[in-house]
């Protein structure tokens, strides 16, 4: 009965749903259509702002080689650097409270310089699928324990935290 009960709601959900969709004109879709579904988007319409934010930067020199076997075309490599995020986000519009982490390496294209993101992963789905969705991140979820990460430092604590390290 149960399982009924939970098939009729979803078939009158999508009815509604259906009916909803169909009444939008263009111009609604217009000012919906910043992230999908269209219907219930995992992330809020921006701006988005970031406060507060807590990282720390590790950069190591790897191989040309090594790079330009995930770096795609038509982006060049200036350096044979990586740079590893940690990024503590306790406040961010939109996106709540989260932490991230991964490679970014440095490219230019055309003489313009710029960052490739190799790979990112994230403790919330909201950044995640803003990440993919707005701004092109490959994103991924992680979990990351909290209890090592330096609270209530700001700015350049973090080169003294990894000083300390």
């Amino acid at each position: 009965m149960l399982l009924c009960n939970i098939i009729l709601l979803h078939v009158s959900y999508r009815s509604s749903l259906n009916q909803w969709v169909r009444s939008l004109d263009i111009a609604d879709v217009v000012k919906r259509a910043y992230a999908m579904p269209l219907t219930n988007p995992s992330f809020p319409p921006g701006p988005y702002r970031f406060f507060d934010r807590e990282y720390i930067i590790i950069t190591y020199r790897t191989t040309r080689e090594a790079l330009e076997a995930v770096v795609p075309a038509p982006l060049e490599i200036d350096e044979p650097l990586v740079k590893y995020e940690f990024i503590r986000m306790p406040d961010s519009t939109g996106f709540g409270d989260y932490t991230e982490s991964g490679q970014v390496i440095p490219v230019s294209l055309r003489g313009r310089k710029g960052n490739y993101t190799h790979c990112m992963f994230l403790n919330d789905y909201p950044p995640i699928a803003g990440g993919r969705e707005l701004w092109g991140f490959c994103s991924s979820g992680a979990w990351f324990r909290r209890s090592s990460w330096p609270r209530g430092r700001r700015s350049g604590a973090a080169r003294e935290w990894a000083a300390e390290a």
